[in-house]
C-alpha cells in the first residue's frame, strides 16, 4: 500500500540507509541538513511553525529518526530538551492531526537501559534505568509515544537502537565513536588506540540491518507489541577483540590497536551483557545473520573518511 511517510533525520547515518528503503512510498524526508543525494525539505523539529508545515499535507506514517547525540545532549540538556523530546511531542502531536492514527515509528536507543552489569543479562523484563540525560530523554519519549497509542492518536513503535556501525571517522557527538572507528582504522592499516579494554562487550547492528528492521516498523501487527509500545532490538554481542579479528580477517589487514580504558567509556559502551530479545524477535526485527555478515556489510555500507 502507497503511504505518505514523514523522515526526519533524513540526512544523517542512519536516515540514509532508510530512505532508499522506502522508494515505493511517497517520501517527505526532512533534517537541519541534507546532502546532495537525499531531497527533501531542510528545517529544525525543534521549530513549532515548520513542524506544522512539515506535516500539513497530511501523513500515514512518520519514521522519527532525528535527534542529538548523547554527548552533545550532555553538553547542552536545556537544547537537548527542545530537541529530543519537545521536538517529538510536537511532532507526534501534529502527525495525530494530520492522519487517522498514523504509524508513528521512533528510534530510541538502549541508552534507556544503561545500568548494565556484564554478568546479568538483559531481557524484556529488565528495568529503564538511563545513566545519562540522552536516556533519560529517549525513556520519556517512549512513555509518551506509548500514552498517545493509548489514546488511539498515533500507532507507536519505539526501536531501542544498539550501536549502529560503521559511522563516518571522527563522529562528532558519539560517545561509541570508537566503535566505527576500530573498522576504519584496520581498514586502512592505521594505530588506533582504544578506549576500552580488549575484553570489553558492545551490542552492535550494520546500518543496513537496522535501516531495515526501521522499515519493517511501518508494518509491525499492532498485536504483536507488548503495551509499552516499545522493544530492545536483538543485536551481536560481541568482544573488541572478536570484532578486531573479524575486521582483521575481512579486510586482510593486522590491526594495530592499544587499549586505554576510560571507566566512563567502558562501563557506558563495552559492559554489555548477553541481551535476549524476546518481543523483538517474535514481532519479526533481526540482527545481522553473523559477525562476519555484520562487518562485510558495515565496511560496504559505511562511509570511509
Amino acid at each position: 500500500m502507497l503511504m505518505r511517510i514523514i523522515v526526519t533525520g533524513a540526512g544523517g547515518f542512519l536516515g540514509r540507509a532508510v530512505v532508499p528503503l522506502l522508494r515505493d512510498h511517497e517520501i517527505v524526508a526532512t533534517d537541519r541538513v541534507l546532502p546532495a543525494d537525499v531531497e527533501g525539505v531542510v528545517g529544525d523539529i525543534a521549530d513549532p511553525a515548520f513542524v506544522r508545515d512539515l506535516l500539513g499535507q497530511g501523513c500515514d506514517a512518520v519514521i522519527h529518526l532525528a535527534s542529538m547525540p548523547g554527548a552533545a545532549v550532555a553538553a547542552d540538556p536545556a537544547q537537548g530538551w527542545a530537541v529530543n523530546l519537545d521536538g517529538l511531542r510536537m511532532l507526534a502531536g501534529e502527525a495525530a492531526k494530520a492522519g487517522k492514527r498514523p504509524r508513528f515509528v521512533y528510534a530510541s536507543s538502549i541508552a534507556v537501559l544503561d545500568d548494565l552489569h556484564p554478568e546479568t543479562p538483559v531481557d524484556d523484563d529488565t528495568p529503564l534505568l538511563p545513566g545519562s540525560h540522552y536516556g533519560a530523554l529517549k525513556m520519556m519519549g517512549e512513555a509518551w509515544l506509548a500514552l498517545l497509542h493509548r489514546q488511539n492518536a498515533v500507532s507507536a513503535v519505539s526501536l531501542r537502537l544498539p550501536g549502529l556501525v560503521a559511522r563516518p571517522s571522527g563522529g562528532s557527538g558519539f560517545g561509541s565513536a570508537f566503535l566505527s572507528e576500530i573498522f576504519w582504522a584496520i581498514a586502512q592499516g592505521r594505530p588506533l588506540e582504544m578506549p576500552v579494554s580488549p575484553g570489553g562487550t558492545s551490542w552492535l547492528m550494520s546500518v543496513s540491518a537496522a535501516a531495515a528492521n526501521i522499515v519493517h516498523a511501518l508494518t509491525v501487527n499492532d498485536d504483536a507489541l507488548p503495551p509499552s509500545r516499545a522493544v530492545t532490538l536483538p543485536a551481536l554481542r560481541v568482544s573488541m577483540t572478536e570484532l578486531a579479528d573479524a575486521i582483521a580477517r575481512h579486510c586482510g589487514q593486522e590491526p594495530q590497536l592499544t587499549y586505554a580504558p576510560v571507566p566512563q567509556i567502558e562501563r557506558s559502551f563495552a559492559s554489555y551483557p548477553d541481551l535476549r530479545a524476546a518481543a523483538a524477535e517474535v514481532a519479526g526485527f533481526r540482527p545481522d545473520a553473523s559477525l562476519a555478515d555484520l562487518v562485510a556489510t558495515a565496511l560496504r555500507q559505511g562511509i570511509a573518511p
